[in-house]
């Protein structure tokens, strides 16, 4: 049977509950521009009702759980993306930077260089007695060198930027993950008696989603609230235990850096990590394969030019009709001929004259058919196994490199378009707006109020009942 303060119990729950809910767009409100925060509402339901003689009887409201509004499959999409997005963000970021090494077509690049020690061997079979034609032809060897040892130093340096950007990104995967880990210990903890950690679980969503950007990974919420990521099928995170990852650089060779698996306790490797997509995977890519594809080519055509160049100017002989020297020599004799590994023989720089312009000896006035020899290099299906000549592959290995980067400048709009209406649509679904959060306060204040008066109307009933009943006609 109901009490006769029963109305005021259903008065003080509908307070209570209201004011909850006032709380809630409060909250909504105040983090309306905080990165991540999911908006929440509180989620009210009718209190158990009680047996009467006519039927049951309603016992008021309350507040069953605080909700966040979150759609999980959107989630799950733009983690998909993110990998997308960072891995092509940092191959448009890196393929510019090839652009820039390369500067095609410029009066500095490597072809205009190439062209002009081509032509420098052309003047100098028209005008082999000229000292300076002579000099410029040993000077324009000294650029073509120059400019191949520094296309050589500039991918170096750009592989070890890229190395030192991978020890970064590792230093942040190892501390959102250790983030991760100790929310996981919150959230179970707050979350024992049933409730929801919700401000809790927008920080390990924010982080995950960061971590998904860098690197592909695999996310599954346990039945305790913790969630477990894994990458390349290794575990990173599994509840509150964390697996580190550690990334060893190599100066002499930065393709061949160590990014591996380590204990956290006792610090032992546990192999090496495998890597499928992200912004890590990015990095790895463009140095192990891009970068690394770009120094080949060009040690292939440093090596190709001084070795034709040089065989050809053994064959000739110079002013002082002796037989013609290697106009290129290896600053490492121990290694083969590439792009940091060739200069100008220095006897020829001191020596204009053992330029071996003439075929013949004695050397004969005005003979330049080795010289002539030399310069129709230029045309002769050499490079790619006698398919096309030096201008050519050179030309070919730019355009490729132009195209790579219209593909990976077009890949990252693509992707940024993609991402942008995925959040867009989750913006739809879980951001705060304030126009829908005025409209609640108005609502839940005008149920507030409301809830007062009838907590009113009843205290004057019971007034009646207590201090008049019976007084009547004294």
């Amino acid at each position: 049977m109901r009490s006769t303060f029963f109305g005021l119990n259903i008065g003080v729950k509908a307070l209570q509950a209201q004011q909850r809910a006032l709380d809630v767009t409060s909250h909504n409100i105040a983090n309306a521009n905080t990165e991540g925060y999911t908006r929440q509402d509180a989620v009210m339901a009718t209190s158990t009702p009680i047996k009467e003689f006519a039927g049951y009887v309603g016992t008021g409201v309350e507040i069953t759980e605080f909700r966040r509004i979150r759609d999980q499959f959107i989630d799950l999409q733009l983690m998909t993306e993110n990998k997308k997005l960072g891995e092509w963000e940092v191959k448009s970021d890196i393929m510019s930077k090839l652009e820039v090494i390369f500067n095609e077509p410029s009066e500095s690049g490597l072809g205009t260089v190439l062209d002009d020690y081509w032509n420098a061997w052309q003047e100098l079979s028209k005008n082999p007695e000229s000292t300076a034609v002579r000099v410029t032809v040993v000077q324009r060897g000294l650029a073509l060198a120059d400019t191949f040892n520094h296309i050589h130093t500039q991918l170096t340096d750009l592989q070890k930027d890229i190395n030192r950007t991978i020890a970064t990104k590792v230093d942040g995967i190892n501390s959102i993950a250790k983030q991760v880990s100790e929310l996981n210990l919150h959230i179970v903890k707050a979350e024992a008696d049933g409730s929801n950690a919700n401000d809790l679980r927008d920080k390990r969503d924010l982080l995950v989603e960061q971590l998904s950007e860098m690197v592909e990974v695999g996310v599954i919420e346990d039945s305790t609230g913790s969630v477990n990521i894994t990458v390349g099928g290794r575990s990173l995170v599994y509840r509150d235990y964390v697996m580190e990852m550690k990334f060893t650089d190599n100066e002499i060779d930065p393709t061949a850096a160590i990014l591996e698996w380590i204990e956290p306790y006792t610090k032992e490797s546990q192999g090496e990590i495998n890597i499928k997509s992200g912004e890590l995977y990015g990095y790895l890519n463009m140095r192990d394969e891009t970068v690394a594809g770009m120094m080949d080519s060009i040690s292939e055509l440093a090596e190709s030019v001084a070795s034709e160049t040089n065989t050809l100017h053994n064959s000739g002989y110079g002013l002082d009709d002796n037989p013609g020297l290697d106009f290129f020599i290896r600053s490492d004799d121990t290694e083969p001929f590439s792009a940091w590994n060739i200069m100008v023989n220095p006897l020829l720089v001191e020596d204009e004259t053992l330029v071996a312009a003439g075929k013949e000896t004695p050397v004969l006035q005005g003979d330049g058919s080795n010289a002539l020899e030399i310069a129709q290099l230029r045309y002769k299906l050499i490079m790619g196994g006698g398919t096309t000549t030096f201008d050519d592959f050179y030309s070919s290995m730019v355009a490729q490199l132009g195209i790579e980067a219209q593909e990976a400048e077009r890949m990252l709009e693509n992707q940024e378009l993609l991402t942008n209406q995925l959040m867009n649509k989750r913006e739809a679904v879980s951001g705060v707006s304030l126009d829908e959060e005025m409209t609640n306060m108005i609502k839940f204040q005008h149920a507030y109020s409301a809830a007062a008066r009838l907590i009113t109307a009843m205290d004057e009933m019971l007034d009646t009942i207590i201090n008049r009943l019976g007084v009547v006609g004294r």
